[in-house]
């Protein structure tokens, strides 16, 4: 499932990444979780930057990002990475997104 939502610019774009095992739980990966973020331009706003684990709440991670008011307009696309376990073990996911950045008021 894909969930696209619009944020004007001058805001705060919230990511917020569930992360589950093999039999639908909510766990912490063990290695990293991290975000990247282009805008529309293709100018990288944040490069795989460590998500924060949301309280003590079991898989759970956010990351703020507030873009300025002359920020690009348009779609801003975006890629959450768990990496869990190191070496030939280690399990790797991603899950991306898209939000649309517009001018506001």
């Amino acid at each position: 499932m894909e969930i696209i939502v619009k944020f004007l610019s001058k805001s705060t774009i919230w990511v917020r990444a569930f992360v589950y095992d093999k039999d639908g739980a909510l766990v912490d990966p063990t290695t990293s979780i991290k975000l990247t973020l282009v805008d529309p331009l293709g100018a990288v706003k944040v490069d795989a930057l460590a998500m924060t684990k949301d309280g003590t709440n079991t898989g759970i991670y956010d990351y703020y990002y507030t873009t300025l008011v002359d920020c690009a307009e348009g779609w801003w696309n975006g890629e959450v990475w768990v990496v869990d376990g190191t070496g030939d073990t280690a399990k790797t996911s991603c899950g991306a997104f898209s939000v649309e950045v517009r001018k506001g008021i």
